[in-house]
């Protein structure tokens, strides 16, 4: 685990500290009022709220940190609260999973069941903790509830793409009565991940929602320019001000890049786009995702990027681009289930088109660890490369998770930047091409 240790509040560092040798830290604040803070450690991260006065220790094994992490001290029933929430939902999102293919009178029923015992618990800690603050009680109470309201978000689009049935005019009159319930701009929430990922749906949710009734179609809306254009009018619409819409459009404008393959469109909707984050506090960053995704297209030389070889030398992307179809796949040396999984299924690809190419980059920050995994049989015989600069090349190439691949044709031009190496979608691209 890291030594530093960096302070946060929302997305601002205000201290940060250094592990002592016993793997102790301490920050002294000077709080006027009660503050939302999270700490990064390790690339970990945790929440903890804090009220003038307060005096909180945090425990933690920094081989387990998250299942691991309690709080004690003035202050400390709130932050375990938070905690014990943030857990339960993580451990249940495989049971929420498995209600998706419920009928939907029959998920409302489970899931207003589940929300009833959230509120409970939520009751009887305010009941045994009598002095909490208004601040502290909602932070409780949208950390027991709101998790569940973002699965009922997320229902619509997983059944209907389960069971291909349209399902806006099949949902009971009162799905949605819980919105009832809820501050769409409650500023003091709007880094709070419960609360945000919950605003992320509830937006996905009402898009989706008008575009299946305008069009009355069963296709996959993420892929749809028409779905993505409507999430802008919709944040535009509810959203004013603030950090909360700057971060639901920074998020509408991955989801876009992420997901949309007819790249002959990305002009006009970073157009539009354009018109309503003039003042967006992310404007800089969008801009050079934007242009990164046009330089993406296909058709376009790729963007250039330093890599290592096995013998450890320095060389470029652009030096070891093949006179054949290539599928460039990344991996983790870091991330070794992933990983294998994706050894794996580049090693079906193998099978079904021996006249494709297949080179490999780890992504990974530990170099020593990818020349060990070099040895093993599966890497043996293939191409390997270990990337210099993760963060350049993340940028140039939009990586949002390790999975990406990037298909080059025979000029060594982009055939797909954006496909992922486990989409069926490849056995359907790489037939067309490979002749």
């Amino acid at each position: 685990m890291d030594s530093q240790v960096v302070l946060y509040v929302n997305d601002v560092p205000v201290d940060t500290t250094n592990l002592d040798k016993d793997k102790n830290f301490r920050f002294s604040l000077k709080i006027d009022q009660g503050k939302l803070y999270n700490f990064r450690i390790g690339g970990k991260y945790q929440y903890v709220y804090l009220e003038p006065n307060d005096s909180v220790a945090v425990y933690a094994n920094a081989l387990d940190f998250s299942e691991s992490i309690s709080f004690s001290g003035k202050g400390s029933a709130v932050n375990n609260f938070m905690h014990s929430q943030a857990i339960l939902a993580t451990k249940q999102s495989d049971l929420f999973r498995g209600y998706h293919s419920l009928l939907p009178f029959q998920y409302q029923k489970v899931m207003d069941s589940i929300c009833q015992e959230r509120r409970d618990e939520y009751n009887t800690f305010v009941l045994a903790n009598p002095s909490l603050t208004a601040k502290a009680k909602n932070l409780a109470l949208v950390s027991a509830t709101f998790p569940i309201y973002k699965e009922m978000e997320i229902y619509p689009f997983v059944y209907q793409s389960k069971n291909g049935t349209p399902i806006v005019e099949l949902l009971p009159a009162h799905f949605y009565d819980y919105r009832k319930q809820i501050n769409y701009n409650d500023t003091f929430l709007e880094y709070f991940r419960p609360y945000y990922s919950y605003m992320v749906m509830y937006v996905n949710n009402l898009a989706y929602t008008k575009y299946s009734t305008d069009v009355n179609t069963l296709v996959d809306v993420n892929r749809e320019q028409r779905f993505h254009l409507e999430k802008i009018q919709i944040i535009n619409n509810l959203f004013k001000e603030g950090a909360l819409r700057d971060n639901l459009f920074r998020n509408a404008a991955y989801s876009y890049i992420f997901n949309v393959r007819d790249q002959r469109n990305y002009k006009m909707y970073f157009d539009v786009f354009r018109l309503y984050n003039a003042q967006n506090t992310h404007k800089v960053e969008l801009e050079r995702v934007f242009r990164n995704a046009i330089a993406l297209q296909a058709g376009k030389v790729p963007p250039d990027f330093d890599l290592i070889d096995r013998r450890g030398e320095r060389t470029k992307f652009s030096a070891i681009q093949k006179p054949e179809l290539t599928i460039y796949y990344f991996w983790s040396a870091n991330q070794k289930e992933l990983s294998d999984l994706i050894f794996n299924r580049v090693a079906q690809l193998k099978n079904l088109y021996p006249n494709v190419m297949f080179v490999g980059i780890d992504i990974g920050e530990d170099k020593a660890r990818w020349r060990r995994h070099l040895l093993q049989d599966t890497l043996a015989r293939d191409e390997q490369y270990h990337s210099v600069d993760f963060m350049d090349l993340s940028q140039k190439f939009l990586i949002n998770n390790i999975n990406k691949s990037l298909i080059l044709d025979k000029n060594g031009r982009i055939i797909s930047a954006f496909e992922d190496i486990f989409s069926p979608d490849l056995e359907k691209l790489l037939p067309l091409k490979e002749s």
